[in-house]
C-alpha cells in the first residue's frame, strides 16, 4: 500500500517555500496584465503567498482535505482575502484564479525536483492538483460574491445620488426624477422624500419627472402612491416635466392625474407653487 504523500508535501512547502515562491512570482508576472503592473505592493503579494502556503500547510498536517466547508479555515480565509483584494483592484476573474493556478503549476515543478518524493510523484502530483484545484473553486467563488457586494453597494450609492430631495424655498421642496423608476428605486424615492417633508413640514413639493424616459403604468401607480402618501403629511404636490407626447401616452393608457396638479415645465410648477403659498416673484 502507498504511503499518504502528505507528510512529504509539507516537508517540501516547509523546506523549498523561498524556490516556490520565487517561481510562483515568476509566473504571475509572465502572466502579464495588473501583475505586470504591480497592483499589488510586493510586501503584500508576499504575505497573500505566505497566507495560503500555511493553510495548505495546515491542511496537509491535518490529513483533512475538507477546508472548503469551514470559512474559518487559515486556507479558506487566504482565498477569501485574496479574492476581496483583487476585487477592489479591478483584477479579472482570471487574474483572480491565476493567482492559484500559478501557485499549482511551481509547486508541481518543485515536488518534481524533489528526489524525496520520487517514489510517490505521481500520487503527490494528483494529490497537489486536486487541493489546489478546490483552492480554485473556493477564490472564483469568493470572488464573485465579493464583486457582487460591489455592484450592490455601487447601486445603492447610485439610487441615493439620483433622487436627490432639494429646497427650492422656504417650505418649498423639489425631487428631480432621472432614470426608470421600478420597484424598488419607486421605494426608496417615497421614504427619501417623505422624510424631506416631515423635516421641513413643506407646503409644496414638486416632482419632476422630465428625466424619466418612460410613463407608463407601472411608474405611473408609483407616482401616485408617493404623491398620496405626501399628502397625507400635508403638502401640496405638483408634478411637472410631463411633454406632450407622454401626456397622450398617458391618456391612451387610462392613466388619471386629474387629482394632481401638473405643469409642462418646472418654471411653471415653480410659479404655481409660489402662488400655492401666497408669495410671487417682482422685478427689483
Amino acid at each position: 500500500m502507498t504511503a499518504s504523500p502528505d507528510p512529504l508535501l509539507l516537508t517540501l512547502l516547509r523546506r523549498r517555500s523561498d524556490s516556490l515562491s520565487a517561481r510562483w512570482q515568476a509566473r504571475l508576472k509572465a502572466s502579464g496584465g495588473n501583475y505586470l503592473r504591480g497592483l499589488t505592493p510586493q510586501t503584500e503579494l508576499n504575505a497573500e503567498m505566505q497566507a495560503l502556503l500555511d493553510g495548505l500547510a495546515q491542511v496537509l498536517d491535518s490529513g483533512s482535505e475538507a477546508f472548503d466547508r469551514d470559512p474559518d479555515h487559515p486556507l479558506s480565509a487566504a482565498l477569501r482575502s485574496a479574492s476581496q483584494v483583487r476585487v477592489a483592484r479591478g483584477f479579472t476573474p482570471e487574474e483572480s484564479i491565476t493567482f492559484v493556478l500559478a501557485c499549482k503549476e511551481s509547486l508541481i515543478e518543485e515536488l518534481h525536483e524533489d528526489v524525496a518524493l520520487a517514489d510517490t510523484r505521481l500520487a503527490a502530483t494528483l494529490h497537489v492538483e486536486r487541493l489546489l484545484d478546490r483552492c480554485v473553486l473556493v477564490l472564483a467563488s469568493s470572488f464573485v460574491a465579493a464583486r457582487e457586494e460591489v455592484i450592490k453597494r455601487q447601486s445603492e450609492s447610485l439610487r441615493e445620488v439620483s433622487t436627490p430631495v432639494i429646497t427650492l424655498w422656504d417650505s418649498i421642496l423639489l425631487l428631480p426624477l432621472v432614470g426608470v423608476v421600478d420597484s424598488v428605486r419607486a421605494q426608496q424615492i417615497s421614504e427619501r422624500l417623505l422624510e424631506a417633508i416631515a423635516a421641513s413640514e413643506s407646503e409644496v413639493t414638486l416632482i419632476d419627472v422630465t428625466g424619466v424616459p418612460v410613463m407608463d403604468t407601472s411608474v405611473a401607480r408609483h407616482i401616485l402612491k408617493t404623491v398620496a402618501a405626501a399628502e397625507m403629511l400635508g403638502t401640496r404636490v405638483i408634478l411637472t416635466g410631463i411633454s406632450p407626447s407622454t401626456a397622450q401616452t398617458m391618456v391612451k393608457l387610462g392613466i388619471d392625474m386629474s387629482g394632481v396638479p401638473t405643469r409642462g415645465s418646472l418654471k411653471a410648477g415653480m410659479a404655481l407653487a409660489l402662488q400655492l403659498t401666497g408669495r410671487r416673484v417682482a422685478p427689483v
